[in-house]
């Protein structure tokens, strides 16, 4: 029986640069008795050239051949709509979908018969570890930069002077006790500054409003797979800052913010003068990181997936229970069902 091929094709987001799959990772997915063809320049703007991969075992191929060729597609983000004109029944897509948001696309896809694997829908694991918790090891990067993001926008540093005098640290609040806010804050603290964190509902944080008072930053990481978050920070919250304030909210990616004043991929200055950064892609800043974390889970995870060179889908396996949202052309996820049922879509793809 032949063995079926694993194709990785190139993220095309704006500003979006990480892979799906590193060439440290792809002797791990050989050893599983697939092929690996790899698009052309795919992990070039996460430093991986294609020679890399050549050199590790993948075959660097043109786009069109990736979809044509490959049994099972994996990236970070969904392919763009004209990719999946290519779509062909039988093929397999694994990657952080959010099929929550968009249920349209995974009842689209589920019709052309593709096997849709949504990674992002693996539970967390204890400790905010574990090489399969995807969306975990993403916000950490994410935080991470977050806090040095914040601090630059910043730019009168974030702690008091080394012996004496009257400066004071930067007061720092961050809103989310998930991957990203932990990393946000541990990353601030050691920057100097003085750091509290908020819980993102309103009820186990109802002082919310005068903690963005008497902030000099506020790093909002507040993100609930599947639905929109809540706004916490009110657009008159940001205008009772001072001056040269900074606000970052990671959320704004089209489903939502937490932020009022916070637009997709913008930084900007409302009254009275503080800077609004909304920026959700945080972690292709990091992306080499990113992609080793990323590409690290996908690895494990199709271990869990391929049997004898072959994609085997078992629902009585528990993490494909949790991943696997479509089979057959069946919607498996009961919750993709209903918002599909409701005629429920928060975005689409570009």
């Amino acid at each position: 029986m032949a063995h079926q091929t694993v194709g990785v094709y190139s993220e095309t987001a704006p500003g979006e640069r990480r892979v799906a799959v590193v060439p440290a990772a792809v002797r791990s997915i050989l050893d599983l008795g697939l092929v690996v063809v790899v698009e052309t320049g795919a992990g070039c703007a996460a430093w991986f050239p294609d020679a890399d991969y050549a050199r590790a075992g993948a075959t660097p191929v043109p786009r069109a051949e990736v979809f044509d060729t490959a049994d099972i597609l994996i990236g970070v983000r969904p392919p763009n709509v004209a990719a999946t004109h290519r779509f062909r029944a039988g093929q397999a897509l694994i990657c952080l979908l959010r099929p929550l948001c968009v249920p349209d696309l995974v009842r689209r896809w589920a019709e052309q018969g593709l096997t849709i694997i949504a990674a992002d829908l693996m539970p967390p694991t204890p400790g905010h570890a574990g090489p399969m918790d995807f969306l975990g090891a993403q916000e950490r990067v994410a935080g991470y930069q977050a806090a040095l993001t914040a601090a630059d926008v910043f730019g009168r540093g974030l702690s008091g002077p080394a012996r004496g005098g009257a400066v004071r640290p930067a007061r720092v609040l961050v809103i989310g006790r998930g991957p990203a806010g932990y990393e946000a804050a541990v990353t601030v603290r050691r920057l100097g500054a003085e750091v509290h964190v908020c819980e993102a509902r309103r009820r186990s944080c109802a002082d919310i409003t005068a903690g963005v008072r008497d902030s000099d930053i506020v790093i909002a990481t507040a993100e609930i797979p599947g639905r929109r978050p809540p706004v916490l920070v009110s657009a008159r919250d940001v205008r009772t800052m001072r001056p040269g304030s900074v606000v970052l909210d990671t959320t704004t990616d089209g489903f939502g913010r937490v932020v009022e004043l916070a637009e997709p991929g913008t930084a900007r200055v409302v009254d009275p003068g503080v800077t609004v950064v909304g920026d959700d892609n945080l972690a292709s800043r990091t992306p080499t990181g990113a992609s080793n974390a990323y590409a690290t889970g996908i690895a494990v995870l199709l271990t869990h997936l391929v049997h004898d060179g072959r994609l085997s889908i078992d629902l009585a396996d528990p993490v494909q229970a949790e991943l696997v949202v479509a089979h057959h052309r069946d919607i498996l996820n009961d919750a993709v069902w209903r918002r599909i049922l409701d005629g429920i879509s928060l975005a689409g793809l570009p």
